[in-house]
């Protein structure tokens, strides 16, 4: 008697061409998990090393990170292996009418999926841990981290990889034999064939309960005010893409019938079997197009999203800075704001100051989960008399009040995110002293000034020292700023208007952005060694249908030709999905952040849509030209 392990074990030995590329993929999707365990390890070990500002730029970076990653993997997972599983439906069929129990079929193809993911998991995982290394020297580069700062290695970050591979591949599996084992020997055997044309109710209502979520999320900026309100934006259009993953079937049948009917030979026989094909096998098309949607989907809205971060952020500073002239200081310049205001034709110098704390986000207590309720924050500090340069755009309270000690404005982002408005108390960790702040003041404009600013009573009274960073310069009547600038300059610092001054603070995160382009990086080769799986495993799969197009007269160049199509349709249909379900994010987060149209990193876009469509069609042509050599 076959027993199921004899049935997995069969069934990866006689697919392992097909389970190779799955393996790749979970492979791949196992490395950037890893990548991301040992960020937040690292933030950890180092906030417990007694390093809170790093530790805590770490943690966040790699919570942030994650969520995107979380959505990525499941979906290229489930769809790269729904796939492999979906080109056996025949087998099963066969398997079920030879006696076995749709139980066996199930647990066969559990043992299969679990054998694959634990064998493919761990190495990807290591390598992704030992791959972590090279993100050091771009951490140091933003400043996240000090020089020498070195990421923490564990089998923590492997251990968590290959659970959460498991974890998605393996009830995805179970759930691609779930229709075959139900389903009667002889049915299975003509579904095999030919692919249902409609989805079941269940589907239905989870791609109507995705799209509803993705608008929802999209439109969170509205009333979620700055960076996190971005954040909830951007995973919309991973929401949309997955609403039409499920219901692809339906969207693409019914497009490519209507094009059917409207135009039976246009382009020739290759282009009338393309359309039939994508029509007929609208689901393996929409396995196909998903991968290729969230390549176009995920670099352009984490491109555009920070590109609005970065324009808002110019925008707030522009208006919070109503000085004539910004200075700064050479490093170690103590009395540079009392040469500076000497300067004939200065009217007011206002020194500026950032010292560092972190902020209590959370009222529970939770000293055994690492500390995370501790948020690091720069604590900008302004004197008491701003003297007209700076208008952060209090909107309740008075930065009057925070010439006591233990006194703080906050932002409306710090204000969301802690719970806590006007009259009420931040705890704040500054130095080693734990401080209950009194709240004096919101201001709406925290991406162009802080998140936090009080005065120069809270920082000395805890021990930190008041280094003013920036100073901003009024001149007096009948003095030229341009010539204001120029005697400034002769002391030895830097003196810019406001313009050249916002320009230079919002582009100088250079090394910030090159570990976010890392990371998305990252992100970007999950996605396309899954579009590659599944592009090579589907053409593959076709070998008999190539053979009987083939017996009917069809000649190898139309083959290739036909699929030459048919790739062009899938890039062309995943860059339309993807642009579809980035645009309610964009508009969400442009109407939440900026003062005027949404913004769309363009270049990204068009290169990547390019890619894609170019992807496609070498992907296909590769595996095409070795299948239908195969059948001619």
């Amino acid at each position: 008697m076959i027993t199921v392990w004899q049935l997995a074990s069969a069934g990866v030995r006689a697919h392992r061409g097909a389970f190779a590329g799955t393996a790749l993929v979970l492979a791949v999707a196992a490395a950037a998990v890893a990548v991301t365990g040992v960020l937040f390890e690292s933030g950890l070990r180092t906030r417990s090393a007694g390093d809170a500002l790093a530790g805590g730029l770490l943690v966040a970076l790699a919570s942030s990170y994650a969520g995107t990653l979380l959505v990525v993997v499941v979906m290229v997972v489930a769809a790269t292996v729904s796939l492999a599983l979906r080109g056996r439906r025949r087998e099963f069929a066969l398997l079920r009418a030879v006696g076995a129990t749709p139980n066996q079929v199930r647990r066969a193809v559990t043992l299969e999926v679990a054998v694959v993911s634990l064998v493919a998991a761990p190495p990807g995982a290591l390598l992704g841990l030992l791959g972590a290394r090279l993100l050091d020297p771009l951490l140091v580069r933003s400043g996240m981290v000090g020089p020498g700062f070195t990421s923490a290695l564990s089998p923590l970050p492997v251990l968590l990889a290959v659970v959460l591979i498991v974890a998605t591949a393996v009830p995805v599996g179970r759930l691609g034999a779930r229709e075959a084992a139900r389903t009667a020997p002889t049915a299975a055997l003509r579904q095999s064939a030919v692919e249902a044309g409609r989805v079941g109710p269940a589907r239905r209502i989870a791609a109507l309960a995705l799209t509803a979520g993705g608008l929802a999320a999209a439109s969170s900026p509205l009333w979620v005010p700055g960076v996190q309100g971005s954040a909830t934006a951007a995973i919309s259009s991973f929401l949309l893409v997955g609403a039409a993953a499920l219901a692809g079937p339906v969207l693409v049948g019914w497009l490519f019938d209507r094009l059917a009917r409207v135009h039976p030979s246009a382009g020739g026989p290759a282009a009338v079997l393309a359309v039939r094909n994508v029509r007929g096998f609208s689901r393996r098309l929409t396995t196909v197009v998903v991968p290729l949607a969230l390549v176009v989907a995920a670099a352009t809205v984490q491109s555009s999203v920070d590109q609005a971060i970065t324009v808002a952020a110019e925008q707030e500073m522009t208006a919070a800075l109503t000085a004539d002239l910004v200075v700064t200081p050479a490093e170690g310049s103590a009395d540079a704001v009392g040469r500076v205001a000497a300067v004939p034709g200065v009217a007011a110098a206002v020194p500026l100051a950032t010292v560092p704390a972190q902020v209590r986000t959370d009222d529970e207590d939770l000293a055994v989960a690492g500390g995370l309720a501790w948020e690091p924050a720069a604590l900008r500090v302004v004197p008491g008399e701003l003297a007209g340069t700076l208008d952060p755009g209090v909107v309740e309270g008075g930065l009057a009040g925070l010439g006591a000690a233990d006194t703080v404005a906050i932002s409306t982002d710090t204000a969301f995110q802690t719970r806590v408005g006007l009259g009420d108390t931040l705890t704040l960790q500054l130095g080693d002293d734990v401080v209950e702040a009194d709240v004096v003041a919101v201001f709406s404009r925290g991406l162009g000034v802080a998140g936090l600013i009080t005065g120069p009573a809270t920082a000395e009274a805890h021990g930190l020292p008041v280094v003013p960073d920036t100073v901003l310069v009024d001149v007096g009547p009948g003095t030229a700023p341009r010539d204001a600038a120029a005697a400034i300059s002769a002391l030895g610092v830097t003196a810019t208007d406001v313009g050249t001054h916002v320009t230079t603070a919002t582009r100088s995160a250079g090394g910030e952005n090159d570990i976010g382009t890392a990371l998305l990086l990252v992100l970007l080769g999950v996605v396309a060694v899954g579009a590659a799986s599944t592009l090579a495993l589907t053409t593959a799969a076709r070998r008999e249908e190539f053979a009987l197009l083939h017996r009917t007269g069809t000649t190898r160049r139309q083959l290739v030709a036909m699929t030459t199509v048919e790739a062009l349709i899938t890039g062309a249909t995943a860059c339309a999905i993807g642009t579809v379900a980035v645009v309610p994010s964009l508009i969400g987060v442009g109407a939440g952040l900026l003062d005027g149209p949404p913004v769309v990193d363009l270049p990204t876009y068009g290169t990547v849509s390019v890619a894609v469509v170019a992807f496609a069609l070498v992907a296909t042509a590769v595996s095409a030209r070795r299948t239908t050599r195969l059948v001619t």
